[in-house]
């Protein structure tokens, strides 16, 4: 008996939540269903997929790789739906873009509105995370293209920068610092920074910063969520260093300042990158033209 299509459904549902019960929710199943399919499948394979605690879910070094292939034939499904489909209507199908939540949040949504409505009847999957889980995606060719903060290691990818993109230090709306026309790295070594996460491309960025300028960086706070720094500057609890896009117009705080800081020393680079060997379908390469032409057009 082979493998059927809805128990490899299944399984990549749990190996991807690492779940039964989101694998359930998924994919509007009981959970008892969704054990009875990833047991016959352990069954007839003859191998353990999955390991099971009370609490936990893990792959095993067999899941892993049916994992793998289970993405690579459900990728090859939609390359078939969309050239398909794409024989009476170029511009349909399913286009799968990601970036980074920041991204997203200040920048995107207007341009992505724009395409929806001129190409209603493409499907625009978007994916966020990090630069590098986004370059992961890519690699396995899951994602047709994506924005990222540069710099990244991303063999096998093309790249086109979109835009160079200053900081700016983020203060209370009555810091001292707050009357100044650029800041330095010297300028906030006495302040406590509240930053994104370390491990974050941007916050790379500002590392680099201060260590070219030899200024010790004092972090009192790390956080995912860019409007939860912005509250706690607000409050008085620290300073913060931020793409300046997200203060985009109409959006500033009277209880905030912004002031540029480093520079041309300080700044980062957004990048448009894709497979090179992956042929993109002509709804995903007029999203990959309208980002280029956008970003253009803002300088």
């Amino acid at each position: 008996m082979a493998v059927s299509f809805r128990q490899l459904e299944v399984f990549c549902a749990v190996a991807e939540h690492l779940s039964f019960t989101r694998a359930s929710q998924t994919l509007f199943i009981s959970q008892s269903t969704v054990s009875q399919h990833v047991r016959e499948l352990e069954d007839l394979l003859g191998v353990r997929l999955l390991d099971r605690t009370r609490r936990t879910v893990a792959l095993s070094p067999a899941g892993a790789k049916l994992q793998a292939h289970g993405r690579r034939i459900f990728q090859m499904l939609e390359e078939a739906e969309t050239a398909t489909r794409a024989e009476s209507d170029p511009f349909s199908g399913k286009v799968s873009f990601g970036c980074a939540s920041t991204t997203l949040l200040y920048q995107l949504p207007p341009i992505l509105a724009g395409y929806a409505r001129q190409y209603p009847q493409v499907e625009l999957n978007i994916v966020s995370g990090s630069a590098q889980e986004i370059a992961a995606q890519l690699g396995d060719k899951s994602l047709d293209l994506a924005l990222v903060v540069l710099p990244l290691s991303s063999p096998g990818m093309k790249r086109t920068i979109l835009q160079e993109e200053p900081f700016v230090a983020v203060l209370p709306a009555k810091h001292a610092l707050g009357r100044a026309k650029l800041l330095s790295a010297r300028d906030l070594a006495e302040e406590r920074l509240i930053l994104h996460r370390a491990g974050q491309n941007t916050r790379r960025l500002i590392e680099q910063f201060f260590v070219r300028s030899q200024v010790r960086m004092d972090v009192a706070f790390e956080l995912s969520d860019t409007e939860v720094i912005k509250e706690m500057v607000a409050h008085g609890l620290g300073v913060s260093i931020l793409p300046a896009s997200t203060f985009p117009p109409g959006r500033q705080r009277p209880d905030l300042r912004t002031v540029p800081v480093g520079g041309k020393d300080l700044r980062r680079k957004l990048a448009l990158i894709y497979p090179a060997t992956k042929r993109q379908s002509a709804a995903a390469q007029e999203l990959a033209g309208h980002l280029i032409r956008h970003f253009a057009a803002a300088g």
